[in-house]
């Protein structure tokens, strides 16, 4: 499956976003998993002070971490040098939580996501 770039932009202070349902493009479609798939993923913030927590489904792949600062707004990683991969079974929905706990109102996240189906 082609890849497909998220971005929240200008998370509020203190506020909780879903990277899937947030995005600035609207929600994204790779938030429902069709198949039995691997879903491959890098994600980076513009600052410090944001904390992620990964769902596929019910179950937490992810518990609240913070991730990693340094990126620069609308530059997305690489996703063959920073990513993670997991399992997600037909049927799931994906929820990344975000939480912004800097409490600064300009942060923006971006990620990479690309779901591949298993044979």
């Amino acid at each position: 499956m082609p890849q497909e770039y998220l971005m929240v932009s200008n998370i509020p202070a203190n506020a909780v976003r879903d990277l899937f349902r947030d995005a600035d493009t609207g929600e994204a479609d790779t938030r429902f998993v069709t198949r039995p798939s691997l879903v491959t993923m890098a994600i980076v913030s513009s600052a410090v002070g944001i904390e992620m927590q990964l769902f596929s489904g019910e179950r937490n792949i992810i518990q609240r971490s913070t991730l990693e600062a340094g990126g620069t707004t609308g530059t997305f990683p690489n996703i063959t040098d920073k990513a993670f991969q997991f399992a997600a079974a037909a049927g799931e929905k994906l929820r990344a939580l975000l939480r912004e706990t800097a409490g600064v109102a300009t942060t923006d996240v971006m990620a990479v996501v690309s779901i591949d189906p298993l044979q």
